[in-house]
């Protein structure tokens, strides 16, 4: 997904260190459709700068001096705070980053896809936004409202609100309900590409859980978590999925 003409995002970098923040201004300024339109150099400045500046997308330090970037967060409130990515060289704050709904987590050291990726992540973040403000719009995607799943009896159909995750199996995907499970012959990615991104998320390559399912995560070590289902269901979260889950998981 592209920006158009009429779309260029105002971004705002929060970031205290200096070569850090040079390197991601020359990328993001590489970016078509993308307006700097501020650098603060630590998070009092940088709330400040957000209430004054009004960004569309904010690139935000964790670690900074005077005000990390989560006290910034609570200085500016969750609820006032533009969609922002976290920036962080460190991957245990991804927990947290999930709790104050940051659009994305950049690990450092990051490259340009990366960097790319997470503006895509914010294009796509727009466009739902601009899609909810019309509900009747016919070219708006319709999802699974239910899973059909075949048996020698006939065609079961599942209300997706009863699923709480799916697990591949080889050619087959697992159903997981609070009461049965259930096979069929088909694909996750298959599942995957027709269920409500507000609705689901993967854990795994494998795996998709309903996000309403999700109780709690816990981190192990080494970065690895552990994802708890409200059925008592512990299934781990891939270190490949983590920061697209938390992401996914705060909206």
């Amino acid at each position: 997904m592209s920006p158009t003409a009429s779309q260029t995002s105002r971004v705002l970098i929060v970031e205290d260190e200096v070569h850090a923040r040079g390197f991601l201004r020359a990328m993001l300024a590489a970016e078509p459709g993308v307006s700097i339109v501020g650098e603060a150099a630590d998070g009092a400045q940088g709330a400040e700068m957000v209430k004054a500046l009004l960004p569309d997308l904010v690139f935000l330090d964790i670690q900074m001096p005077e005000l990390d970037g989560f006290e910034m967060i609570a200085r500016v409130g969750v609820d006032e705070m533009p969609a922002f990515v976290l920036v962080t060289g460190f991957s245990e704050h991804a927990t947290r980053a999930f709790e104050v709904e940051a659009l994305d987590y950049l690990c450092k050291p990051f490259d340009r896809d990366r960097l790319h990726a997470s503006l895509q992540r914010f294009y796509r973040h727009r466009a739902r936004a601009a899609e909810s403000v019309d509900q009747h719009d016919p070219a708006r995607k319709t999802w699974r409202r239910r899973l059909a799943i075949k048996q020698e009896s006939g065609v079961l159909f599942i209300p997706v609100e009863q699923v709480l995750w799916i697990e591949a199996a080889n050619k087959y995907v697992i159903i997981r309900t609070p009461n049965q499970s259930y096979i069929s012959r088909q694909t996750i990615q298959s599942i995957v590409d027709e269920l409500s991104p507000e609705q689901f998320v993967r854990t795994s390559r494998s795996t998709v859980v309903r996000k309403n399912a999700v109780r709690e995560v816990k981190p192990l070590f080494h970065g690895d978590h552990i994802v708890f289902l409200t059925d008592g269901t512990e299934l781990a979260l891939s270190r490949n999925y983590r920061e697209r889950f938390f992401s996914e998981m705060a909206r």
